[in-house]
């Protein structure tokens, strides 16, 4: 009895050790997002070494693939089934034409080891082609005293972003917000402006956007004294034409 006392106590102990071994690296896991774009490949990489003699991949709770060496050979199930490919020498998982009810956690056991690594996917839509855009357009020219500008474009459910700005083509890009306001000095040199839209998966570049040399206003009156110009030269050259044409005919007469 004694002896049978022992061995339930150390059974008990032992069990003990098991749930405080399991609670520890549930406590201790790593979760890593990993975005993907809709209808694009998801890859997750454990970074697992040596030789993989068992792996069980699973999402949300559910096995999506399993392989045990000379036992079990690789397995796909749940509904990532036909999508799903394991690289057994790496342990590497892919799934390709990810959907949006993809998203949830992805875990992984190697060798009969849960590894302290887990992987929340995350779809986010593709992202628009942004276009810079002029918040005051009747204050943005080049001797204006500031200028504010946006990087418009519709970036919902297209996760975390960050938005760039540069004043040449060939400038280096600046980070900054989607509100960007352009000082004096900066306005003075200005050429084109451009922005930029990234998130974890992609970025997008917007075409680039001319600063006017003189105010709106100044360049309709340019426009409208230009087409006037012009009107009164047309005028003046039909009333050289004219008048050479009836001098001409006036000679002929005293002749």
């Amino acid at each position: 009895n004694r002896k049978l006392g022992g061995d339930v106590a150390l059974s008990r102990c032992w069990s003990f050790q098991g749930v405080s071994v399991i609670v520890s690296t549930v406590e201790n896991m790593e979760v890593q997002d990993k975005y993907f774009e809709i209808g694009g490949t998801l890859t997750l990489n454990p970074m697992s070494s040596g030789e993989i003699t068992s792996i069980t991949w699973k999402h949300k709770g559910n096995v999506v693939a399993e392989y045990i060496k000379d036992s079990v050979p690789l397995e796909y199930l749940s509904d990532l089934k036909g999508r799903t490919n394991v690289d057994l020498t790496t342990g590497v998982l892919t799934v390709k034409d990810m959907r949006k009810s993809d998203d949830g956690k992805f875990t992984v056991e190697i060798n009969n080891r849960v590894l302290p690594v887990s992987f929340n996917a995350v779809g986010i839509k593709p992202l628009p082609e942004p276009a810079v855009v002029l918040k005051n357009p009747t204050t943005c020219y080049k001797n204006s005293d500031s200028c504010n500008l946006t990087c418009n474009g519709d970036v919902r459910d297209s996760g975390p972003v960050q938005y760039f700005w540069k004043l040449r083509e060939d400038g280096a890009w600046k980070e900054s917000g989607q509100d960007w306001m352009l000082t004096k000095i900066q306005m003075s040199s200005v050429e084109k402006i451009i922005c930029k839209i990234q998130n974890p998966i992609s970025e997008k570049e917007s075409g680039p956007l001319h600063i006017l040399v003189f105010p709106p206003l100044c360049s309709f009156i340019s426009d409208v004294l230009g087409v006037l110009m012009r009107s009164v030269a047309l005028l003046v050259l039909f009333g050289l034409v004219v008048w050479f044409f009836w001098q001409n005919r006036m000679c002929r007469c005293r002749t």
